[in-house]
């Protein structure tokens, strides 16, 4: 059951990633509160560069160490201001335990600035017993095009 629900999940959250992103609603939970960061389950790490005119896709990459299960990491992307910008999902037997994802942003709809991504990681034991935790934050920036960029 886990399975078809998490697959689903990222294949609807994949499936958003390739549209321009839309601000998110401010009243909405954060779904990482209240998590544990469990820096021996991995990392995802955000790429600094240039945010560029209109609608282009920056990247990241993660490498994870799960728990015994099934596994599926929620990937979130707060830009300036603690604006919620993107996100994506990656599931095992979809997904390697390395690898990179991919988010669109358009200029118009963010600013310049410090960026920072987080992963919520889910795992399930076979018998319905389900853990989570998050890896570590990271952050980056992404600024002006300067001469020579």
């Amino acid at each position: 059951m886990l399975r078809s629900v998490l697959g689903a999940a990222a294949v609807a959250t994949a499936m958003s990633l390739t549209l321009p992103v839309a601000p998110a609603a401010a009243d909405k939970e954060d779904p990482l509160e209240g998590l544990t960061v469990h820096p021996e389950w991995g990392s995802i790490t955000g790429h600094s560069g240039v945010l560029r005119k209109g609608c282009r896709t920056y990247t990241f990459s993660y490498s994870i160490t799960p728990p015994e299960g099934v596994w599926a990491i929620e990937v979130f992307i707060n830009g300036p201001g603690l604006k919620r910008l993107g996100g994506g999902a990656f599931l095992q037997g979809y997904d390697g335990e390395s690898g990179t994802g991919s988010y669109k942003l358009c200029r118009y709809t963010t600013r310049y600035g410090r960026f920072t991504i987080q992963a919520k990681l889910s795992v399930d034991d076979g018998y319905g017993n389900i853990t989570e935790g998050k890896l570590p934050a990271d952050h980056y920036r992404l600024h002006r095009k300067h001469e020579g960029d």
